[in-house]
């Protein structure tokens, strides 16, 4: 449970970053591209994967998948961010976090994992409750022009954690779990570089706070990716509770944190679905 607890955290701070980089006006494409630097560079210090050489021989299984998870995640924070703009913040984080039906479902029918009437109760009420904790007034006022951002972020979202726990499970062994995660922000770092040169203002220059928030992003975000792998792997717990689990506590820390440290007020709506959160807990373990 530890790695899930990890992946809990790391994921939560990946959003009070993001609010902290926005009250310093930082460069937001600066901040992403550096993020995955960072990531890249502590993975790369912390387990020195290539410590006993490499051979490019025999790539690795799951090469393609770290090709294709690093383009995804660098798109997804950018869809992130235009959704935030366009479609409001409260409809952007609802299709974020409702996407984990998708790597449920998927660990269910694909790896047959047993469905019981609890944990059938338990993902609807940590569904209801994502819903009811992100809720705002303002979500009525969503532009429907833009429903394709948020509906595209529900995809992309669902898609990257479905990958992350086919990999785990098919590709991807024990000692190579570091290395992969590395691949993937390397991949993510290369297009934000490649990004960068077709920007206008790509000679912007970074202020002190977009490289201290950046690198502390990177950590994060690194651990984010690595340790929810390692909980799938060690939690003990099924892949589609481990995904459920995941997803309801980081929107319930998320929303705490948030009242905490900048002052957001909640409703008596988000308060609810913080319980029905914890209420979720008890069905699903």
């Amino acid at each position: 449970m530890i790695y899930l607890v990890a992946c809990i955290i790391s994921s939560s701070l990946i959003y009070v970053i993001f609010r902290i980089a926005k009250n310093y006006r930082c460069n937001m494409h600066s901040l992403i591209t550096l993020n995955y630097l960072a990531a890249s560079a502590l993975g790369l210090l912390l387990f020195r994967p290539f410590s006993n050489g490499l051979n490019l021989n025999e790539p690795p299984a799951w090469l393609a998948y770290a090709l294709i998870l690093g383009i995804l995640f660098i798109a997804m924070f950018y869809l992130i961010g235009y959704s935030s703009q366009k479609a409001g913040i409260t409809v952007t984080t609802l299709a974020n976090k409702l996407s984990l039906v998708f790597p449920v479902a998927f660990s269910l029918f694909y790896f047959n994992e047993q469905i019981s009437i609890l944990k059938v109760g338990g993902i609807v009420t940590a569904l209801i409750a994502i819903g009811l904790t992100v809720y705002k007034k303002e979500i009525n006022k969503t532009n429907l022009l833009f429903i394709a951002l948020p509906l595209s972020i529900f995809l992309g979202s669902g898609l990257i954690d479905s990958i992350v726990k086919y990999v785990q499970a098919v590709k991807l062994s024990e000692t190579d779990v570091s290395l992969y995660t590395i691949c993937v922000f390397i991949v993510a770092f290369i297009c934000g570089l490649i990004l960068k040169l077709f920007k206008k203002n790509r000679n912007q220059p970074f202020n002190y706070m977009t490289i201290i928030l950046g690198t502390f992003l990177g950590g994060v975000n690194f651990g984010s990716l690595f340790f929810i792998i390692k909980a799938l792997n060690h939690s003990g717990l099924e892949s589609s509770l481990v995904f459920a689990l995941n997803n309801m506590a980081i929107v319930a820390l998320t929303t705490l944190l948030g009242t905490l440290l900048f002052k957001v007020k909640l409703s008596r709506i988000n308060y609810l679905g913080v319980v029905l959160a914890l209420i979720s807990l008890y069905f699903l373990l």
